[in-house]
């Protein structure tokens, strides 16, 4: 059974658990399927807002796509996320991120 086989069945048993969510947008991301892989990300920030991982992969990911506008806009929410955790160090490379396209 592939990584990917595995996190899909634990997600058919805990469908809200974020780590298994994640671990299946990176899944994706690693074999190019970019839309599946934005559907997860696009999840997790719905079920929680203050995950910060998924904001920065999630803009990666449009950056990658040549998509900036977007990408721009996901690295905001990324660190107004972060900041409202306390978690500065994701924040200030977010904001590096978002400085080098713009």
């Amino acid at each position: 059974m592939s990584r990917l086989d595995s996190l899909l069945k634990i997600f058919d048993q805990y469908p809200d658990d974020i780590f298994t969510m994640y671990g299946l947008a990176m899944e994706y991301i690693s074999t190019k399927d970019y839309n599946t892989a934005e559907q997860y990300l696009k999840l997790i920030i719905t079920k929680d807002s203050g995950y910060v991982p998924a904001y920065m992969q999630y803009a990666q990911l449009k950056e990658n796509l040549n998509q900036l506008d977007e990408a721009k806009s996901i690295y905001r929410a990324g660190i107004d996320a972060a900041k409202k955790i306390n978690d500065i160090r994701s924040a200030k490379e977010m904001e590096n991120f978002l400085n080098d396209i713009e």
